[in-house]
């Protein structure tokens, strides 16, 4: 481990404060799980870490029944995971938090992070993409808010500004009775990197019903495979047929690579498999609700 500073401020003001006066030289610290790994292999390098764990705002999470879920920059995946109401109203992302490494990493790791790290085989950034999440940052010119597709510019990569600091992400509740799966496929089921994950969330609203897809570790970025949704909205027990047809759309969408982990067409495979599994869990989900 290479030598850096320390600084724990007790506000966002101070934090954003030290961010813009050090510039690239520091880096904000939520769980860091990611942050200190990399550091440690000298793949990030910052002389002052800016830790943001006293700032007691970011660490919330609130569920407000007219708009959505709000989740602070430091609350840990378990954190999100045990908050009422997540289970209920967001179950993708209840599945991915659950996907993500093991209980140990989970009380260590945010989703903040997970959003700001950007990497293409992070768990839980289909089920943002799912439900369209909005992200927060406060820097020295003002606050922003920027949907979470925007956000991800990359591998590693985020529309995040000097000084800016990540506050938290806004999730919306979805319009109408809804269900939601993430289905990871590793190469074993606990501490590795998805070779796949697909997230499905479906939205039934005044009989009209619509599913959204999305898609991680097969492309730079999670993706979303709108002709697949467009091919089985309104159908509300898809056949096998449709089904087929809207995971051979969802193969076209996505860009998957051959890296140690698993081969592009292996990938290619998971990707239409685990898109019919994953309809066919929310609509059963939807019937347990009655």
């Amino acid at each position: 481990m290479i030598n850096f500073e320390l600084e724990r401020p007790k506000s966002l003001q101070e934090a954003v404060g030290i961010l813009n006066r050090l510039g690239s030289r520091a880096m904000p610290k939520a769980g860091g799980t990611d942050l200190l790994i990399n550091m440690k292999k000298r793949l990030i390098k910052a002389e002052v870490v800016v830790d943001l764990n006293l700032i007691p705002e970011l660490s919330e999470v609130s569920f407000d029944e007219d708009s959505g879920l709000s989740i602070g920059a430091t609350a840990t995946c378990t954190e999100v995971i045990k908050k009422e109401k997540v289970k209920a109203h967001f179950p993708a992302l209840y599945d991915a938090c659950l996907s993500h490494s093991d209980w140990q990493i989970r009380n260590r790791a945010t989703v903040v992070g997970n959003v700001c790290s950007a990497v293409p085989s992070g768990d839980i950034l289909p089920a943002l993409y799912c439900y369209e999440a909005i992200v927060n940052t406060a820097g020295p010119n003002g606050e922003r808010e920027i949907p979470i597709s925007s956000f991800i510019l990359g591998p590693r990569k985020i529309d995040l500004k000097s000084g800016e600091i990540v506050t938290g992400v806004f999730i919306p509740l979805p319009r109408g009775r809804s269900s939601g799966c993430y289905l990871k496929h590793g190469r074993r089921n606990a501490l590795d990197l998805a070779q796949v994950g697909v997230c499905c969330v479906a939205v039934e609203n005044n009989g009209n019903i619509e599913y959204r897809l999305a898609y991680g570790a097969v492309a730079p970025t999670p993706v979303r495979a709108p002709e697949a949704e467009k091919a089985i909205k309104g159908v509300k027990e898809p056949d096998d047929l449709l089904l087929e047809e809207a995971a051979s759309l969802a193969q076209k969408a996505v860009k998957p690579i051959t890296d140690v982990r698993a081969s592009s067409d292996y990938r290619l495979a998971m990707v239409g498999e685990l898109t019919k599994r994953a309809v066919k869990i929310c609509i059963e989900r939807l019937k347990e609700e009655g």
